[in-house]
């Protein structure tokens, strides 16, 4: 019976630890808030969510190609291992120095990959942290809370997270998801203690520093010092020139991928600068807070979907469609099911807030309005299910409806945002995500489906 529930719920060492990531959210996330409650005013938390928001404009110089990475080096790496087992089968065989052939070419192909993917995002994380300063600047200019210091420390650590994103992809995609997801946890587990503790020390919005430095060298590490020894691997000179193109085998998914993530992060990612802009930091305080929850119930649900796809990917890349289809629709049934119930969970919760008689419900969003976004976030995770698996079969994604879908809600919350506050963001956000975002959306992926299958 174990082993039956552990298969339906796709239940495994990588999946286990994404998990302990996020249940250690879910449970740092109330001293977390009460620590902030307790240490930061209202305008302060305003400025604090909104230089989290600030740093999430990454998003638009990432352009998407993290998963992109995940996908091409899972093929990669499915090709690579088909060699490798060839040459020790065939070790004194006289067709073994083919074999091995082969196996230098699908390395050198590991090898400009990663090269390429790193020079990349090492030119974007520099124009990150130009581009973010600026931004910070211009959307904090208004407001009376300190925050010139910690948002020039902040965002050259993301940068430098961002710059290493691409090898942590590349090792996920090829194989070492246990590492990755392992990393992951630390990171957010040694990140909440020292945010606890610059919180309880009195640093207010310099806890975030403290937090982005400890990703970041957390980021170090995993790269140059535990996994040193297999990127050096693709460092040898004897292998030969590869057939890799950029712009042919990943620039076509890449630019779609990045207007899509461009448009989707507009639409969906300003939430709490959007009210701080146009209203004021007081008002953005209880959305900030809540988002911080219903981010981490998201991500709670995405964890299932994140793990497994290097997973569907790799099957895709040695041709069995049919497991991974079949692995793909477990994976969306639990991790769907489990949003909606952490969804509900969190309304009831905010729902009996005020009978505690201890003004909590003032720092977040009332309940209709967490009803609104909880159903905002139930159809952009169904969106993101069908994204992941386009892009696992290593196809082009679905950019058209994606474009569509994404500019109707990002229209709808920034002009129901600017005139109604947050009451217009999280109506805006749910009626154009459920009635116009994933329909058009479902309908474009059923019509891929059925294009691809019948092939």
């Amino acid at each position: 019976m174990l082993d039956k529930i552990r298969d339906r719920l796709q239940l495994d060492r990588t999946l286990g630890f994404a998990l302990a990531a996020r249940i250690w959210q879910t449970f740092s996330g109330p001293v977390t808030i009460i620590l902030l409650i307790k240490s930061l005013s209202l305008p302060e938390q305003g400025v604090y969510y909104a230089i989290v928001g600030i740093v999430g404009v990454q998003a638009y110089f990432e352009l998407g190609l993290l998963n992109v990475l995940v996908s091409h080096a899972s093929h990669e790496t499915v090709i690579m291992s088909r060699h490798t087992a060839v040459i020790e089968l065939l070790a004194n065989d006289q067709c073994s120095t083919q074999t091995e052939n082969d196996w230098s070419r699908s390395a050198a192909r590991m090898r400009d990959l990663i090269g390429s993917s790193m020079r990349w995002f090492s030119s974007a994380s520099f124009l990150y942290a130009i581009a973010a300063i600026l931004f910070g600047w211009i959307t904090l200019s208004g407001s009376a809370v300190s925050w010139k210091g910690p948002l020039i420390a902040v965002i050259p650590m993301a940068a430098i997270g961002m710059a290493l994103s691409p090898a942590l992809s590349i090792l996920e995609g090829a194989g070492y998801r246990d590492l990755i997801y392992r990393f992951r946890l630390y990171q957010m587990a040694f990140g909440s203690i020292c945010v606890w503790a610059a919180l309880a020390t009195g640093m207010k919005i310099w806890a975030l520093v403290v937090a982005s430095t400890v990703q970041a060298v957390l980021a170090l590490y995993v790269v140059l010092v535990s996994k040193r020894d297999y990127f050096q691997k693709f460092r040898i000179r004897s292998l030969p020139a590869s057939d890799f193109n950029w712009i042919r085998d990943v620039l076509p998914l890449q630019w779609r991928v990045a207007l899509i993530g461009a448009a989707f992060h507009f639409a969906t990612q300003f939430f709490t600068i959007i009210v701080i802009m146009f209203h004021s930091d007081v008002e953005a305080a209880p959305l900030g807070m809540t988002l911080s929850i219903t981010g981490s119930i998201q991500m709670l649900a995405l964890a299932w979907v994140q793990t497994k796809y290097p997973i569907v990917a790799a099957l895709h890349g040695a041709g069995d469609r049919e497991k991974a289809g079949t692995l793909w629709r477990r994976t969306a049934v639990v991790s769907t099911g489990l949003l909606i119930f952490a969804s509900l969970t969190l309304i009831v919760i905010v729902l009996v807030l005020p009978f505690f008689g201890r003004g909590l419900e003032n720092r977040f969003i009332l309940p209709w309005q967490a009803a609104l976004l909880s159903i905002g976030s139930i159809a952009n995770h169904i969106t993101a299910l069908q994204g992941f698996y386009v892009l696992s079969r290593r196809a082009k994604p679905l950019l058209a409806a994606s474009l569509v879908g994404a500019a109707a809600t990002g229209f709808a919350v920034w002009i129901a945002g600017y005139l109604y506050s947050t009451s217009g963001v999280v109506t805006g956000y749910a009626t154009a995500m459920s009635l116009i975002f994933l329909p058009i959306h479902s309908f474009a992926y059923a019509e891929f489906r059925k294009r691809r299958d019948s092939v």
